[in-house]
C-alpha cells in the first residue's frame, strides 16, 4: 500500500511538470526574447577559440552533422549564457541567441530535462539561412556535469554547468572560525562529476591577525586534505587573486560555486579587472546576501581560462553521490572494508575499522567528522527517495 501511495504521488508530480511545461510554452516568446539583450551586447563572453570540445563531442558532432538534412546550416557550438530559456550559443563564425528544435523538445519530455542544455554544454545548433536566431538539435555527449538534486524525493537533477575541468567552492570567512559542512558537500559534488576541487576563501582580511588566518586554513586543507589547493584571497587588500587565476589555466573551463553572500561577484570582478557583475549588500546578522548573480553564464579571465558562474544556492542536498563521498574520503573508504559488519556505521559497531584507525591517529578526526555527517545525510535521502526514481 505504501509501494502504491509513493507511486501516485511520483505520477501526480509528473502531471503537475507537464502542467507547467505546457502553461511555459504559452509565454509570448516574442516578448521574451525582445526583454533580452542582443547578442553582441554581452561584454567579457568567450570566443570559439577559449573553449575545448573534447575529440569525442567533435566526433559525435561530425556524425550528427553528416545525418543532417542541411549540413551547411550545421554548426558546432557551446552554451555560453542561459536567459529565460533561450540559451546564448558561441560557434566558429557567429555568437548568437539560440531556441529548442521541436524534436529536441519532445525527446526532454520523455525523458525528463537530463537533456536540456547547460552552461557549458557542446550542442548541434543549425543556423538556417534568414533566421537570426540559431535552433539547437541536440546536445553533444558531456565528459562531466556539475548536477544537484532540486528535493529528496522528487527524482529531478539541476544541472548547473557542464563539462567543467575545476570547481572553485567560495566560502567566506569571518571572525568566527571557518564553517566546514559546505565546502565538505561541495568536495564531494566536484569529485562526483570528475572536476578537480579547488576552495577558495574570500574576505581574509576579516580575520583578526594573521595566526587566525593560517589557523582557518590549515583546518580547511585537513578537511580536503592535501591534493586539494586552498586560497585565501582578500578583495579589499587585492591578495591571492593570482593565485586564483593560475587555478584556472587557458584552455579549461572553471565553475565558482558559493552560497550568496560568499564574495563570487566580487572574486570575478577582481578577477576580471573591473566591475562586470552586480554585487550586493550583506546581512550583518547572518552574514548573507542578496542573489546577485541573475543568470547563469561564462565569462573570460585575461591571461587565464573561462569561468562559469550561477546564482548563489542555499542548498546543495546529496543524493545518489556515493561515488564522490568515495571519492572525497578514499582512506576513510579503505578501511571500512575491513570493519566486522558489512553496514557498519562507524558510530559505536565492536569490530570497527575505520573507528581503530581514527584512535590511532591514522584517520584525520576533521575528515571523520565530515563524512560521518555526509554519509548519515546519504543514508537517509536514499530511505526517502521514491522507489520509481532511480539517482
Amino acid at each position: 500500500m505504501g509501494k502504491k501511495r509513493q507511486a501516485g504521488k511520483a505520477q501526480a508530480r509528473r502531471s503537475e511538470r507537464r502542467r507547467r511545461e505546457r502553461k511555459a510554452a504559452s509565454v509570448d516568446v516574442a516578448a521574451v526574447l525582445a526583454d533580452l539583450p542582443p547578442a553582441d551586447a554581452y561584454d567579457d563572453v568567450p570566443a570559439f577559440g577559449d573553449l575545448a570540445p573534447t575529440p569525442e563531442q567533435r566526433a559525435a558532432f561530425e556524425g550528427a552533422r553528416a545525418a543532417a538534412e542541411n549540413p551547411d546550416e550545421a554548426r558546432l557550438g557551446c552554451v555560453i549564457r542561459l536567459d529565460r530559456g533561450f540559451p546564448l550559443v558561441v560557434a566558429s563564425d557567429r555568437t548568437v541567441r539560440a531556441e529548442h528544435a521541436v524534436g529536441f523538445a519532445k525527446q526532454d519530455r520523455e525523458k525528463g530535462d537530463a537533456l536540456l542544455p547547460a552552461v557549458g554544454d557542446w550542442v548541434v545548433l543549425l543556423c538556417p539561412a534568414g533566421h537570426d536566431m540559431g535552433v539547437i538539435e541536440r546536445v553533444l555527449p558531456r565528459k562531466g556535469a556539475f548536477e544537484r538534486w532540486r528535493g529528496k524525493s522528487r527524482g529531478e537533477r539541476q544541472t548547473l554547468a557542464a563539462n567543467v575541468d575545476e570547481v572553485l567552492t567560495v566560502q567566506a570567512l569571518g571572525p568566527d572560525p571557518v564553517p566546514l559542512a559546505r565546502i565538505a558537500r561541495s568536495l564531494v559534488l566536484t569529485l562526483d562529476c570528475g572536476a578537480k576541487p579547488v576552495v577558495v576563501l574570500t574576505k581574509a582580511d576579516r580575520k583578526g591577525d594573521a595566526a587566525a588566518l593560517a589557523s582557518d586554513v590549515e583546518r580547511v586543507q585537513r578537511l580536503v586534505g592535501p591534493g586539494v589547493r586552498v586560497v585565501a584571497t582578500s578583495s579589499a587588500l587585492g591578495s591571492g587573486l593570482e593565485e586564483v587565476r593560475s587555478c584556472i589555466p587557458a584552455g579549461t573551463v572553471g565553475m565558482i560555486l558559493g552560497a550568496s553572500g560568499a564574495g563570487k561577484s566580487t572574486l570575478l570582478n577582481g578577477l576580471l579587472g573591473h566591475e562586470a557583475l552586480a554585487t550586493g549588500a550583506v546581512r550583518e546578522r547572518d552574514d548573507a546576501g542578496r542573489h546577485t548573480t541573475v543568470a547563469r553564464m561564462m565569462v573570460k579571465l585575461p591571461g587565464a581560462g573561462v569561468v562559469a558562474d550561477a546564482p548563489g544556492l542555499r542548498s546543495l542536498p546529496l543524493v545518489g553521490h556515493e561515488r564522490g563521498l568515495a571519492r572525497a574520503f578514499p582512506e576513510i573508504v579503505r578501511a571500512a572494508r575491513g570493519c566486522r559488519f558489512n553496514d557498519c556505521t562507524h558510530a559505536r559497531e565492536p569490530g570497527c575499522e575505520v573507528l581503530a584507525q581514527l584512535a590511532a591517529g591514522e584517520i584525520d578526526a576533521v575528515r571523520f567528522e565530515a563524512f560521518s555527517a555526509l554519509a548519515a545525510e546519504m543514508r537517509v535521502s536514499a530511505q526517502s527517495l521514491d522507489p520509481d526514481v532511480a539517482p
